[in-house]
């Protein structure tokens, strides 16, 4: 308690501030949780720590929050004990400072949502893996019903916010809905709490709103506008969650998600100057069309906009651009790593982020090409389909399915022509054959498929 004091009001410093509580995270860390499963942190104890997070500066708050993290994932996670943690935190939110009309001041709305994110976040994941169909864990459950889902009426005032003021909002609203949207995340990565099941609609209409209020046009370096930009690619994971994880609800909200994704990845365009955060959700919305593919409704939804993503889309994230030439000139070695087609293992619609832009476009690449195109019929008499047909003729024909990758792709890479001597000097010529070579580096998986005949 000692220590916790000297966090909250020791010195003037702020150095010993966060040193008294680095050492407070210490000491929990060595006698909380699996090295004292016996051991129970006092009722004041925690009652203290709650009162100084709501307060603390947020240097202090960053070091602090992992000592509540410790506490809350050993009690209340783990054993489902400390009951008065959710109607505590419950009331600290709805009366914090930006919630409630500023009505307690001391109370700091982030500083409550960071508490709340923290108590989330352990359970994006399944508590006991070995048990076959795991149910939704009851305290997530209240979690999700008493604090995340009133919240997210918090979450459309904001967005309506940022799509007034046309994306010019304080960085305390950027915070705000990232926050938010890593709540949503945690919730919804591996189980789904019942009380969001009604609110699908509505958080993803929200989420597609943020989405389109970014801009990919140029780039954006000011700390609110990047808060906002990993709000948005937090918001793609949510829909590959939804999709790979929850299609039982997300069926019917497809359309409008690959709607989104198919808005952004056309900005690939511009990736030689945007920012590593703006590459970052062109790369995941890439992924959400890659987990839509490989659900039942995604040949539906997004074949007919084939011909699109590739040559609006996949070709220019693949093509050679400034970008690449500068990082290949500062570090050979790491842009090979960061762009050799060989280093995705596995094409699949199920990869999770791949971090880069070219990578995910890839792996889409080679999701289409397995693809089974549309069966192609031909004549059993070739002669029959010049002629007449007779009267009571049975038209027989044998049906052939061709991959996407046969009918689409190597028809579409076959377009560009390969370097000549004549062609060399040929900038466009040679930016564009570096993205075939991309392309046919990326297909490895699905070579004896589709055969080299470039």
């Amino acid at each position: 308690m000692i220590v916790l004091y000297l966090t909250f009001l020791g010195g003037d410093s702020q150095g010993q501030r966060i040193a008294a509580a680095a050492y407070l995270k210490n000491f929990t860390r060595r006698n909380v949780g699996s090295q004292s499963p016996d051991l129970r942190v006092a009722t004041e104890f925690k009652d203290h720590l709650l009162r100084t997070l709501l307060q603390a500066e947020p240097a202090v708050l960053k070091v602090l929050v992992e000592v509540f993290r410790t506490i809350a994932v050993a009690e209340f996670v783990e054993q489902n004990s400390w009951p008065e943690l959710v109607p505590y935190l419950q009331s600290a939110i709805q009366n914090s400072s930006l919630i409630n009309d500023g009505s307690n001041r001391e109370w700091d709305t982030i500083n409550a949502l960071t508490v709340l994110q923290a108590l989330i976040r352990p359970f994006q994941y399944f508590l006991n893996p070995k048990v076959a169909k795991e149910p939704v864990p009851p305290q997530l459950e209240l979690i999700v019903k008493e604090i995340l889902a009133p919240m997210l009426v918090v979450l459309h005032q904001l967005v309506e916010q940022v799509l007034s003021m046309h994306g010019r909002t304080g960085l305390e609203v950027d915070k705000i809905l990232l926050i938010i949207c890593k709540c949503i995340y945690f919730s919804v990565r591996s189980h789904m709490p019942s009380a969001l099941v009604p609110l699908l609609p509505m958080i993803c209409h929200n989420l597609i709103e943020l989405l389109g209020s970014l801009s990919f046009d140029t780039v954006a370096l000011e700390d609110g506008y990047n808060l906002r930009l990993k709000a948005g690619k937090r918001s793609l994971l949510i829909f590959c969650a939804l999709v790979t994880r929850h299609r039982k609800f997300s069926d019917k909200l497809m359309p409008d998600i690959v709607n989104c994704a198919l808005k952004i990845v056309r900005y690939s365009v511009n990736m030689a100057r945007l920012n590593f955060l703006s590459e970052r959700i062109i790369s995941s919305a890439f992924d959400v069309i890659s987990h839509v593919l490989e659900t039942g409704p995604g040949w539906r939804l997004v074949s007919p906009h084939f011909s699109f993503l590739l040559e609006s889309a996949i070709f220019p994230a693949l093509v050679l651009n400034e970008k690449d030439i500068s990082e290949w000139e500062e570090d050979a070695d790491e842009y090979i790593q960061k762009n050799l087609p060989s280093e995705l293992d596995e094409i699949s619609g199920w990869r999770e982020d791949l971090f880069t832009a070219r990578k995910s476009a890839i792996n889409l690449l080679g999701v289409i090409s397995m693809l089974k195109g549309p069966p192609m019929g031909t004549s059993s008499n070739a002669s029959s389909a010049s002629s007449k047909r007779k009267k009571g003729e049975k038209n027989k024909r044998n049906y052939q399915c061709y991959s996407m990758g046969e009918l689409l792709v190597l028809p579409f890479l076959s377009r560009f022509p390969i370097p000549s001597n004549t062609t060399a000097s040929e900038s466009k010529i040679l930016h564009d054959y570096f993205c075939v070579l991309m392309a046919y580096g990326g297909l490895q998986d699905v070579r004896d498929e589709i055969p080299y005949t470039h």
